[in-house]
């Protein structure tokens, strides 16, 4: 009898070994070889987050960063570069580009994104923004209605420092901002004068001034610069100065002018300058030099990595822009077209990135490039 039971206990074992035996031949050994090299190799991983795709086989990143609205891709921006929240916000009127151009560095050297704001102050796509960036301090840039959206920001976060920042005019107004800058960075040693009848090269080098801490100052495009700025010029101690589509006279020896005989080529000139300054083509973005907003968003987004701007004009690029784009292709990790898809696609079927916005997160072996919209 226990003999029996003996072997009874042996077969069912035997048994149990048996079917592990073939569980595992058929769930991991016969797939394994009908899994041949040349599949594995031709296979791409992409991860793509809310905002950005990243790849471990592709060399650059395309992204289209757009929102409904000016004021939702400044949102989009902000979540793009500041995905933890941010010490400081500064907000700027969303319709009027006069005493706004001149805030990138500000945002920088406090930390965090330039938002924009309706003439009807927060509404709840800023006012969720806000709350998920949680700063404890923000500027207003001639924002209006200020005490009305000071007592908005208190509500929502408790007891912020609010510092509104509103002079006589544009030229006032960018002093004060430059003073903030000053007192966070302690010296300066450079100014940026751009024009102040004038916003694209306010934009174009926002992100250069904004990355080095020069407060930008303006003046108009020709003539005597206002007794505003000067004054200015000496107080924060500036040495040198950079003009960009201004010839403004300074009293200064130390002047660097960039200039071109229009918007764009002045553009171009201040990304090359820029490339010289400790930024680079790493990371590139495209905004229109058509509009203000998009490009003014962008300015302490670039800053972070000292990254560099392109103006388009509409959707498609001047021949000097292109141009600078090309040489400096292969040097591109990251390519943002901030609301700019049809710039994008264009760019993809002439071969120039590679695949088209619809394609989001898409992988191929001809090129190496992947691109993802952010919205």
């Amino acid at each position: 009898m226990a003999r029996g039971l003996k072997r009874l206990v042996f077969v069912v074992v035997l048994l149990g070994i048996l079917a592990g035996v073939f569980y595992a031949a058929d769930n991991f050994l016969i797939p394994a070889l009908r899994h041949s090299p040349s599949q594995a190799a031709s296979e791409t991983t992409v991860t793509v987050t809310s905002t950005t795709t990243t790849s471990t086989t592709l060399s650059r990143t395309d992204q289209v960063v757009t929102g409904a609205d000016r004021y939702a891709t400044a949102i989009a921006l902000s979540k793009l570069g500041f995905p933890s929240g941010a010490p400081a916000v500064v907000l700027a009127p969303g319709d009027t580009w006069t005493n706004a151009v001149c805030a990138a560095p500000l945002a920088a050297a406090y930390g965090g994104p330039l938002l924009l704001i309706s003439p009807n102050g927060v509404d709840s796509n800023l006012t969720d923004e806000i709350k998920r960036l949680n700063p404890s301090q923000v500027f207003l840039v001639d924002v209006a209605h200020s005490t009305k959206v000071t007592n908005q920001l208190k509500t929502l976060l408790g007891k912020p420092t609010v510092t509104n920042l509103s002079g006589n005019d544009r030229y006032e107004t960018a002093v004060l901002i430059a003073n903030q800058v000053k007192d966070k960075v302690g010296s300066v040693s450079k100014v940026v004068i751009a024009p102040g009848d004038s916003f694209a090269e306010a934009i174009a080098v926002a992100p250069l001034a904004a990355a080095k801490g020069w407060p930008i100052l303006l003046s108009p495009a020709n003539g005597n610069a206002p007794i505003a700025t000067t004054d200015a010029i000496a107080a924060l101690g500036a040495t040198s100065a950079l003009e960009v589509g201004t010839v403004a006279k300074l009293d200064l020896t130390d002047i660097v002018r960039e200039a071109g005989s229009d918007s764009y080529e002045t553009s171009v000139l201040i990304a090359k300058y820029a490339a010289t300054q400790g930024l680079s083509f790493t990371h590139t973005a495209i905004a229109t030099g058509e509009d203000f907003p998009d490009g003014l968003a962008a300015g302490p987004f670039l800053a972070l990595d000292k990254g560099i701007l392109l103006l388009a004009k509409g959707q498609q690029l001047p021949a000097s822009v292109l141009s600078l784009l090309t040489d400096n292709l292969k040097d591109i990790r990251t390519l943002d077209f901030i609301s700019l898809p049809d710039l994008a696609a264009d760019m993809s079927a002439t071969g120039t990135t590679i695949p088209s916005p619809g394609d989001a997160g898409a992988s191929t072996s001809s090129t190496d490039t992947s691109t993802t919209t952010t919205t």
